[in-house]
């Protein structure tokens, strides 16, 4: 008897049961972002963000920035529900570019008919440097960031900055 209350871990032996503890996790290793089309969005993050595709299986494609990993998995049929409603980003996913290179990410974006939806360089007390977003085809919101450091927490929020958060 393994001893586990979920059902998914009847008769796992590759577990032993331990005493429950919080424990630390040493990264993130994905993200998965839904999406209504494999082909078309493995170009957008190959062509417009500039990941690298690592594999693909037939419902997910593997894409590689740096170190890091993200999949795009096809939503079934009408399961898709953009994160934003029309043209919000705050439901996103930030990608690092380099301080040299944002000023060119602007001009290809622009060249490719992105739309960049917001821009910033004062109103993010979190993490600081330049932001900008833009939506996928599938409208989840992307963030390149020329990411300059962690920023102070305790700031006050910059007065500039709304969300249009309505319940």
């Amino acid at each position: 008897m393994s001893g586990f209350k979920s059902a998914a871990l009847k008769g796992a032996t590759t577990i032993k049961p331990m005493t429950a503890r919080r424990v630390q996790p040493s990264g993130i290793l994905h993200f998965t972002l839904s999406v209504t089309d494999l082909e078309r969005s493995r170009r957008f993050y190959e062509d417009i963000v500039g990941a690298t595709f690592w594999r693909q299986n037939s419902s997910s494609v593997f894409m590689q920035c740096g170190a890091q990993y993200f999949v795009l998995t096809k939503a079934r049929t009408n399961d898709h529900v953009p994160p934003n409603k029309g043209r919000e980003v705050l439901l996103h996913h930030a990608f690092f570019v380099q301080g040299e290179d944002f000023d060119t990410a602007v001009a290809h974006l622009e060249a490719n008919g992105i739309e960049v939806l917001q821009y910033d360089t004062e109103g993010h007390r979190s993490f600081t440097g330049r932001h900008l977003y833009f939506h996928d085809p599938d409208g989840n919101a992307i963030e390149f960031i020329d990411f300059q450091g962690i920023g102070d927490i305790d700031a006050p929020q910059f007065k500039g900055r709304t969300h249009s958060l309505k319940e």
